[in-house]
């Protein structure tokens, strides 16, 4: 995973080459082969390579063309060959930042839609006078932005903007997010700072900022075949490449393999492909992750059955959620620039660098997105919504019934229930979440409903059914899980994630509902599938449970340690929340009463340590910490490399 960064001034200033090279500094020990940078009058642009892919080598940092225009890019297109052949390019020897460039040429911002890849880019349109920042449809990379008194800084790396001392104000709309447990969307901690969202790119030109979309989430016309084993055969095919276009045995890569069915899937695929080129091939390395204090959700028999299928045994890694400690983490470690981290968060990172080895893989393979587009939730809502909106009564009534069998559910209340659903959808589409923590304050509750709006996952649902709603909110839900957005410390390793693979998810949110989830059968096609290339004790293996009793444990274990905590806390002191109620709240997690509010209140933990070690209420000034023990030792790569531009 390389880095981009840079900075665009207002008319008639200029970038200098040292500003840059702060910014390098920042970001300098993630890499090993030293910094390209580019400047072009008032827009300079830096690149950090980090190769993990064949044709990552071909990128020699940011491109200009003969008009002026300047790019970089951090990530891969997969689609180049299909771009090369309708751009008139050798595909073999084009790397993909000239591929976007002369894309852009042709198709204008159009251009961005067609990119199918993980992939994070910054362009700069000399004619325009317009910056570019853009990220891929399920945002596998992030990109951030920054607006100051005309002058605009991005980076794919928050620490970019830390690269000198400076003061910032913590972000309430953020806060209220966060606390409130709602979609965090294209915020960020800190009030100045913005995300490019998935799927969209972001126009600057001079002070005004707009984001447009370039994918659509919610697909309007559906594929449709005449048996259940074309479906079948698609749906192997399509994840077989998505695998494949992330699975690259030439640059070493880690597959998390949790038992469940996602991962496992993965994993056997990968198997597969590889076995496809050649019998005797080197089999992806695993890492799996099990914790002995949830006896409902034991891990190990299953990823067990994966190894001894595939004859290769992972790295296994312990983690509990006792090990949390609720206490501030040593920033001389360094620092996490998002909350979520106690003085835990810092060690179990170690001893997953320990069981895997230091800098051994350039990336991880995550099953993460599966359960989501493939039905793992077995819902017959939107199914018989769609029937129900197309005046489909026949099927409406009798897949009902068939749901009612399985479900027990009286006739009349599941198609009351469904009814319901499908206006709420109509008439609120934005996903639908939990109410709000008692204890959050009411100007934190209107930041949540401003949010809310701006949040709406469309603007016209005319024409789309109940299904391809559900698909669009599932989708937005998965953004706010992805890991790379939350990053350590240690390493800042390329997650990939093939279930997010934008010509897999068009398929699986094409195909009619009921062939991902039938009565009484979750996840009907990815098992009909798969069933030769999956174990069956994980492709038959019931839902995973829903780990909760070692959070409640650690919660009471750590009960003196949290009031002290919240004795003065900022977030009661700013009038985020009510520490009364926030109390009364603990009070009935503790004492067993109830489980609801439990991951509320360790938000809430969370955030109070991370303002506690970052943040001061004087100005909220950014607490920067020392960083030595992790720089990578100075060589010749650490050299600031130029790239002439023409202005």
């Amino acid at each position: 995973m390389s880095i981009i960064f840079g900075i665009r001034k207002p008319q008639g200033a200029l970038v200098s080459e040292q500003e840059l090279i702060r910014l390098s500094r920042a970001t300098g020990r993630y890499i090993s082969e030293g910094t390209v940078i580019a400047i072009a009058a008032r827009v300079g642009m830096g690149f950090q390579p980090l190769h993990a892919h064949s044709r990552s080598k071909l990128e020699r940092g940011p491109i200009s063309d003969a008009r002026g225009n300047l790019l970089a890019i951090d990530g891969r297109l997969d689609n180049y060959r299909d771009l090369c052949q309708d751009l008139n390019l050798d595909k073999e020897n084009t790397p993909d930042s000239e591929i976007i460039l002369a894309a852009y040429l042709r198709w204008g911002t159009a251009c961005f839609g067609r990119f199918i890849g993980d992939w994070a880019l910054a362009l700069w349109s000399m004619r325009e006078q317009v910056l570019y920042l853009a990220r891929d449809h399920a945002g596998t990379r992030t990109l951030y932005y920054e607006s100051r008194n005309g002058t605009l800084l991005w980076s794919t790396f928050l620490d970019s903007f830390f690269a000198d001392p400076r003061s910032i104000e913590v972000d309430e709309d953020y806060a209220a997010c966060y606390l409130g447990g709602q979609p965090i969307r294209d915020l960020t901690p800190y009030k100045s700072m913005r995300a490019v969202l998935p799927a969209h790119y972001v126009v600057a030109r001079e002070d005004q900022l707009s984001s447009c979309s370039h994918w659509q989430w919610m697909r309007s016309a559906q594929i449709r075949y005449n048996s259940d084993h074309e479906y079948e055969e698609h749906l192997t095919a399509v994840l077989g490449k998505a695998v494949e276009r992330r699975d690259t045995p030439d640059f070493p890569s880690v597959a998390q393999l949790s038992g469940g069915m996602d991962s496992t899937s993965i994993v056997c695929m990968s198997d597969r492909n590889r076995k496809l080129q050649n019998e005797s091939a080197e089999l992806i390395d695993t890492i799996s992750f099990y914790d002995d204090s949830e006896s409902s959700s034991d891990e190990r028999p299953y990823f067990a059955a994966v190894e001894t299928k595939r004859g290769k045994c992972g790295a296994h890694v312990s983690v509990s959620f006792l090990d949390q400690t609720f206490e501030p983490h040593d920033s001389s470690n360094g620092i996490y620039l998002f909350p979520g981290a106690d003085s835990s968060t810092f060690e179990q990172e170690r001893k997953i660098q320990a069981a895997i080895g230091t800098d051994a893989y350039h990336s991880i393979l995550s099953g993460i997105g599966g359960d989501e587009v493939l039905g793992g939730v077995p819902s017959s809502r939107p199914e018989l919504a769609d029937y129900l909106l197309a005046g489909n009564i026949p099927m409406l009534l009798k897949q009902t019934c068939k749901w009612c069998f399985i479900d027990r559910t009286p006739f009349h209340y599941l198609l009351f229930d469904t009814a319901k659903y499908a206006y709420d959808l109509y008439c609120s589409p934005q996903a639908q979440c939990n109410s709000l923590p008692p204890w959050i304050a009411p100007s934190l509750r209107e930041a949540c409903a401003r949010t809310a709006i701006r949040n709406s996952i469309a603007d016209n649902l005319k024409g789309l059914t109940p299904t391809s709603i559900s698909n669009g909110i599932a989708w937005w839900s998965v953004m706010e899980t992805l890991p790379h957005i939350r990053p350590g410390i240690l390493s800042r390793p390329e997650y990939r994630y093939p279930y997010l693979d934008r010509d897999l998810v068009e398929y699986l949110f094409s195909v009619p509902s009921e062939q991902l989830v039938r009565p009484g059968r979750r996840r009907s096609l990815m098992r009909r599938a798969l069933k030769d290339i999956v174990p069956d004790k994980v492709l038959e293996r019931r839902r995973k449970g829903y780990v909760i009793q070692s959070p409640l444990a650690a919660i009471d274990n750590s009960r003196e340690t949290i009031d002290r905590l919240f004795a003065d806390a900022f977030i009661c002191d700013e009038g985020f929340v009510d520490h009364r109620k926030l109390q009364a709240a603990l009070d009935l997690t503790t004492t067993g009463g109830s489980g609801r509010w439990w991951q509320m209140i360790a938000r809430a933990i969370a955030y109070e340590l991370w303002i506690k070690e970052r943040l001061t209420k004087n100005g909220i000034g950014f607490q920067r910490c020392q960083q030595n023990q992790f720089l990578p030792p100075k060589t010749e790569a650490d050299k600031i490399r130029a790239v002439q531009v023409a202005s």
